[in-house]
């Protein structure tokens, strides 16, 4: 028997570029730290305090607090990253105003039932293989609603995250729930995107993962996975394959356009 693990975030790579997600996943590359991701990660470590609080109900959560520990993220981490897309001063801002619109708008609505939790889950067996499906939610509520908190510089288009977002698919399936709910900050200001997810899409999900495991099979034997140009994550900006000279990057080097 062999056991396949799928994370959601690997998937969404496969989807963007086989042959990205192929080096990620060898380690023959890795993703370079920037501004953007300590952004993303102070806010969220915010928020799993806070959450951890309520769930144990002892004390009361002060928007100053919550501050702090976000700050105190930034000033531990900052010397982490790789590349500065924007002044340390600014994502200190940027930070402080989402979590204050989050601290008034989302969290008096939320009882967390558990927060970032992991889970492990087989999405069955075929041909030999177990496929496994591994992730974390960011918070499931006792509403039964599943929360994730995303922290990019301007909100989505809600309509594309509802038709085709693979988060929604994967997490609604792994705790056996019907609704996720993106809450999107940007510039302090909250956009709250609720995706349904039926038996049915659900169903579609597990096939989609299925169909990405006859590629994952020749992954110990293949030079080379399909490439994918188009969109944004083909830039040296984004894709580590590019940044680490290879892929496309090889030949057209760090400066293209």
């Amino acid at each position: 028997m062999k056991e396949i693990i799928l994370r959601q975030s690997w998937i969404n790579n496969f989807l963007r570029c086989p042959e990205q997600a192929r080096q990620e996943r060898l380690e023959l590359v890795s993703q370079k730290q920037t501004s953007d991701l300590l952004r993303g990660n102070a806010v969220h470590a915010a928020i799993e305090w806070a959450g951890l609080i309520k769930q144990g109900g002892e004390e009361e959560v002060t928007l100053e607090e919550l501050l702090d520990v976000s700050d105190n993220f930034l000033a531990d981490n900052g010397h982490t990253i790789d590349v500065w897309r924007h002044n340390y001063e600014d994502i200190v801002d940027v930070c402080r105003a989402n979590l204050v619109a989050w601290y008034e708008e989302i969290f008096p609505i939320l009882h967390p039932q558990a927060v970032e939790e992991t889970f492990k889950k087989s999405m069955g067996i075929r041909h030999g293989v177990n496929l496994i499906l591994q992730g974390t939610a960011d918070w499931i509520d006792e509403s039964g609603v599943i929360w994730d908190w995303k922290n990019p510089s301007r909100h989505y288009a809600a309509w594309e995250k509802k038709r085709w977002d693979i988060q929604s698919h994967a997490y609604t399936w792994a705790y056996d729930k019907e609704q996720f709910n993106l809450c999107v900050m940007a510039d302090g200001k909250i956009q709250v995107i609720e995706i349904p997810r039926s038996p049915e899409q659900k169903k579609a999900f597990i096939e989609l993962c299925w169909s990405i495991v006859p590629t994952l099979l020749t992954i110990d034997d293949a030079v080379t996975w399909p490439q994918n140009w188009e969109g944004w994550h083909c830039s040296p900006l984004w894709c580590p394959v590019w940044q680490a000279n290879k892929c496309r990057g090889a030949i057209l080097g760090d400066n293209p356009w």
